[in-house]
């Protein structure tokens, strides 16, 4: 198993997430607890193999580790997107339907999430209409709705993250989730901080101590703030996106409400008096150059 990796490695071979979400586990076996996810498209470098086809894989974005399957795995010759002359489009919605056909009577083939990256194979004359021709990792010719995707992924503003946020709404709390078919808490955070070009830690643990943030105080916390709870700074157990008048938005199964939603930092689950003692915030010590 080690000489694959070597000859992987020898002959720079890229590797790319095919199936919509793979789950990522602590251990090589299913029933292991879920420790991330990795979605269709992104690029991730495998470190281990063993046996039964699970390998250790590495996130490129955060350098976070699991296993996984081989069998969600493409594997490449050279980056994406792989030919060159071939523009890319981004599922720029939380689910989008792939067909084999330009028709939705026969039911989708795949559902990808947001930000799942396509080769565009129709000529740009054919960029307006309806149904768009892609490549998908595994070879196959394939068609998406034109209304599913975008042709750029421009970075966000502060403003334009945290409208964006709200497109998640009762999104099921997810754990270990990273994609929009659900996320959990952290999992959220990081993804709308990618979408202003700030690439955050995994966990909110890590994420609070990032060295990109710099302590605020509360009273004087601005639309897209984060703010962590806990026991303590040490214990930090939960992350949340402020977004202006009170008002917090995280994926949280608090409160028999295990779904992406809106809380008001008065309430008692989040005001720091119930048994959740512990509230710090954080803000980007520099904005994200648009």
């Amino acid at each position: 198993m080690e000489s694959n990796l070597l000859l992987a490695a020898t002959l720079s071979i890229f590797n790319y997430i095919s199936t919509p979400v793979a789950v990522m586990y602590e251990q090589p076996k299913e029933g292991s607890e879920i420790v991330s996810q990795a979605y269709y498209s992104e690029p991730i470098n495998i470190i281990e193999e063993a046996a039964d086809g699970w390998v250790k894989i590495q996130t490129s974005v955060d350098n976070y580790q699991g296993w996984t399957k081989m069998n969600g795995i493409s594997q490449k010759e050279s980056t994406f997107p792989f030919d060159p002359s071939r523009d890319t489009v981004f599922v720029n919605r939380c689910s989008a339907h792939v067909y084999h056909v330009e028709d939705t009577v026969y039911g989708p083939i795949m559902t990808l999430p947001f930000e799942s990256r396509l080769t565009l194979l129709s000529p740009p004359a054919d960029t307006e209409s309806r149904w768009l021709k892609i490549g998908l990792l595994d070879g196959r010719e394939a068609y998406i709705q034109r209304g599913d995707v975008a042709f750029k992924k421009n970075l966000l503003s502060r403003n334009e993250m945290c409208l964006l946020s709200l497109r998640f709404l009762d999104l099921p709390y997810t754990w270990g989730g990273r994609t929009s078919f659900g996320y959990d808490c952290s999992g959220f955070t990081q993804m709308l901080y990618r979408q202003m070009g700030v690439y955050l830690p995994r966990d909110a643990k890590d994420q609070i101590r990032w060295e990109g943030f710099t302590a605020i105080p509360l009273e004087k916390l601005q639309p897209g703030d984060l703010i962590f709870f806990g026991r303590t700074e040490e214990k930090i157990t939960h992350v949340a996106m402020f977004i202006g008048g009170d008002r917090i938005i995280h994926p949280t199964v608090r409160e028999n409400a295990p779904y992406l939603r809106i809380s008001r930092l008065s309430d008692e689950a989040w005001n720091g008096l119930g048994d959740i003692k512990y509230r710090a915030a954080r803000t980007l010590k520099a904005q994200p150059m648009l």
